[in-house]
């Protein structure tokens, strides 16, 4: 008899320590979906010796990280405008130039199909904000990879 009731009282301790996880894991899903496509942006201020700040914007994209880093690579070296500065795959990062301002853009993968898109960029001295600038990049990745993206309040 006690040889039937090991298995039936571990599988039972089993599902007991598991069912906790099962409806957290479920909202973490939801809040998930809900953030999808949402850039966040954040703005540092000018910095003590008079230099601009940074400006960063990231947004969750439903995609693998690899498309993701492919298609900015793509959108970078197809913008006459821009200098592609450095590029490291196996990072998934970029860094581009606009006279003197640059950026940084880096893929975070999450799991194989969601990842974040992040990308930091930094005025010259004397020039304005990148704020803008930053936010349209992100927006141009989520336009040609076909995902609906929109800036957060």
């Amino acid at each position: 008899m006690l040889k039937i009731l090991k298995p039936i009282v571990a599988a039972g301790v089993l599902a007991g320590l598991l069912l906790p996880f099962a409806p957290a894991q479920a909202q973490w899903v939801f809040v998930a979906r809900k953030a999808l496509g949402r850039i966040h942006q954040m703005t540092e201020g000018n910095q003590p010796n008079g230099r601009a700040g940074y400006d960063f914007a990231t947004v969750l994209l439903d995609a693998p990280a690899d498309r993701i880093f492919s298609t900015a690579l793509e959108l970078a070296r197809k913008n006459q405008s821009v200098r592609v500065l450095m590029q490291d795959p196996g990072q998934r990062r970029i860094q581009i130039a606009e006279g003197d301002r640059t950026a940084t853009l880096n893929v975070v993968p999450f799991n194989e199909e969601v990842s974040q898109l992040m990308i930091a960029g930094h005025a010259g001295p004397g020039e304005g904000s990148t704020t803008s600038l930053v936010v349209q990049a992100v927006l141009r990745v989520c336009k040609e990879m076909g995902k609906h993206c929109e800036v957060s309040n």
